[in-house]
C-alpha cells in the first residue's frame, strides 16, 4: 500500500510530461494517415498526370531491360527505381501504397530529429505535432509522387548537418556529416532542388563564421576549418550514390553528363517564355513532350507554343530562353517574382485543386501563412533588430537558408505551392523554436565553433 501511495506521484509525473502528449498526437497522426491513404484517398485512384508516368515508367523498368534513352531521365531517377522495386516480381501498387504510408509517417519523427538537432529537445517535439497533423505531408503520402520520399530525406540530411554542427566530439561530428551526405544523396535521387539547398546551408555556415567574433573568438582559418572538413565529409557521403547516378543519367543521355534529370534548360524556358499556358517540344525519336505549370494554370494563362528543339537540348532551351529575356528584359523580371510568389503564397497546391480535397489544400495554404511564413518573418525581424551581423550569424537565417536556396531555383525556372512543400520543414522548425522560446535562447550565440565543428 505504501509502495503504490509512493509510485502515484512518479506516474502523474511521467503522464504530465510532454513527451506523453507528443506521442498521442503523433499517434492521432498515424491513424489520420492509415485512414486517408488507405480508405479515403487511395494513391491507385489518382493515376493521371505525373502520377501515371512515374507508374508507367517504373513498369517498365520492372518488366523489361531496355536501355534507358534520354526522354526516360528528364526526372530523377530515384523515386521511379524505388517504384519499380516495389512492384517487381509481382508486387502489386497497394504495396508501393503502404511504403509510402511507411514513409509519411516517419516524416514527423524526422521533423522532430532536425528540431532537435538546430533549436533544442523543445523545438523538437512541438515539430513532431506540428508534423503530424499537417495536411500536405498526409496529402502527398497518399500519391505516386517523389514529394514524400524527398520530405524525409531532405529532413533527415539537414538533421545530420545540424547535429554535426552541434556535436563536441569530432568523430561524432564527422559521422554525422557523412550519414547527412548519404541522406542527401537520397534525397537529390528524388528531386534536383536538394543540391542547391544544401548548397545554401554550407555558404550561410561559412558566412556566419566569417562574421564570428566575441570574447576569445579564434582566428578565421580555425573557425573555418572545422566547417570545410564537414563539408568535404558530407561530399564523400553523397559521393557514391550520385557518382551511380551520374553515370546512368550520362549513358542515357547520349554522354551528355546529367546527374539528376537533363532538363534545367527546358524548365528555365518554360519559366521564361512569357504568359503561355505549355510549351511543347520536338519529338525525340517519337517521344514527345509538352509541359506546363500549376502556377499559369491557376493565373488563366492561355496558348501553346511549339519549340523546335527537343526538351533535352540544354544549350538550345537556355539560348531561346536568354534570347527572351533580352528581348523583354521587365516581363522576364516580373515572371521571376511571380514563381516566387507562386511558390510561397500560391493560391493552393497541384493536383490536390483537382480532387475533392481541394478545402483542405486551400486550408492548408492559409495555415502555412499564418502559423509558418509570418512566425519565421517575425523571429528574423526580432534578430535584426540586433543588426544585420547578429541575422546573418544566427541559427534562424542558417535554419532558412535552404528557402532561400529555394526562392533563387524557383526564379530561375517555375514556381509553384508544391515545390515549397518539401521545405516547410524550414518554417516548422523556426515557427516551433519561436513558440517555444529556443529562438531567444540560442540566437544571438556564434555557431560553436570547436574542433568538433
Amino acid at each position: 500500500m505504501v509502495a503504490s501511495a509512493r509510485a502515484l506521484p512518479r506516474v502523474h509525473a511521467i503522464l504530465r510530461h510532454p513527451a506523453v502528449g507528443v506521442f498521442l498526437v503523433c499517434l492521432f497522426g498515424i491513424a489520420l494517415r492509415v485512414e486517408y491513404t488507405l480508405h479515403l484517398h487511395p494513391p491507385e485512384a489518382f493515376i493521371t498526370s505525373d502520377m501515371d508516368m512515374y507508374v508507367r515508367f517504373a513498369r517498365r523498368l520492372a518488366d523489361t531491360s531496355t536501355p534507358l534513352m534520354p526522354w526516360d531521365v528528364t526526372h530523377p531517377l530515384g523515386y521511379p527505381l524505388l517504384l519499380a522495386f516495389l512492384i517487381s516480381g509481382g508486387g502489386s501498387l497497394a504495396r508501393a501504397a503502404e511504403v509510402q504510408l511507411l514513409v509519411s509517417c516517419l516524416v514527423p519523427l524526422a521533423l522532430g530529429l532536425l528540431g532537435a538537432a538546430a533549436f533544442g529537445r523543445r523545438t523538437g517535439l512541438a515539430a513532431v505535432v506540428f508534423g503530424s497533423l499537417y495536411f500536405p505531408f498526409i496529402e502527398y503520402g497518399a500519391l505516386f509522387l517523389s514529394e514524400i520520399h524527398f520530405i524525409l530525406w531532405l529532413t533527415l540530411a539537414f538533421a545530420g548537418f545540424f547535429g554535426a554542427i552541434g556535436a563536441r566530439r569530432r568523430g561524432v561530428s564527422l559521422g554525422l556529416a557523412a550519414a547527412g551526405g548519404v541522406a542527401l544523396s537520397l534525397a537529390i535521387s528524388m528531386k534536383a532542388v536538394a543540391f542547391p539547398a544544401a548548397v545554401g546551408f554550407g555558404a550561410t555556415e561559412g558566412l556566419a563564421l566569417l562574421l564570428a567574433r566575441g570574447p576569445g573568438a579564434s582566428t578565421w582559418r580555425a573557425r573555418l576549418t572545422p566547417w570545410l572538413l564537414r563539408m568535404v565529409v558530407i561530399a564523400v557521403g553523397a559521393a557514391p550514390l550520385l557518382g551511380v547516378l551520374a553515370r546512368v543519367c550520362t549513358h542515357a543521355n547520349r554522354g551528355h553528363f546529367c546527374v539528376a534529370g537533363n532538363k534545367p534548360g527546358a524548365d528555365f524556358l518554360l519559366g521564361h517564355y512569357g504568359r503561355v499556358a505549355e510549351l511543347d517540344w520536338a519529338p525525340d525519336e517519337g517521344h514527345q513532350f509538352g509541359f506546363g505549370s500549376p502556377g499559369v494554370y491557376l493565373r488563366h494563362y492561355e496558348g501553346q507554343v511549339q519549340i523546335p528543339h527537343t526538351i533535352t537540348d540544354n544549350a538550345a532551351n537556355s539560348a531561346e530562353a536568354w534570347r527572351w529575356i533580352f528581348t523583354h528584359p521587365f516581363e522576364g523580371l516580373v515572371l521571376s517574382l511571380d514563381h516566387i510568389y507562386d511558390t510561397f503564397f500560391g493560391v493552393t497546391m497541384w493536383p490536390s485543386f483537382n480532387t475533392a480535397w481541394w478545402p483542405y489544400a486551400n486550408l492548408s495554404q492559409y495555415a502555412f501563412v499564418v502559423l509558418l511564413f509570418v512566425p519565421a518573418l517575425l523571429a528574423c525581424a526580432g534578430i535584426a533588430r540586433r543588426g544585420a551581423r547578429a541575422l546573418a550569424t544566427s541559427r534562424t537565417a542558417l535554419v532558412l537558408s535552404p528557402v532561400v536556396a529555394l526562392a533563387v531555383t524557383v526564379a530561375i525556372a517555375t514556381g509553384e505551392v508544391r515545390y515549397r512543400v518539401p521545405f516547410d520543414i524550414f518554417f516548422i522548425v523556426v515557427a516551433c523554436a519561436l513558440c517555444v522560446g529556443d529562438v531567444a535562447r540560442v540566437d544571438g550565440t556564434p555557431i560553436p565553433t570547436a574542433s568538433a565543428g
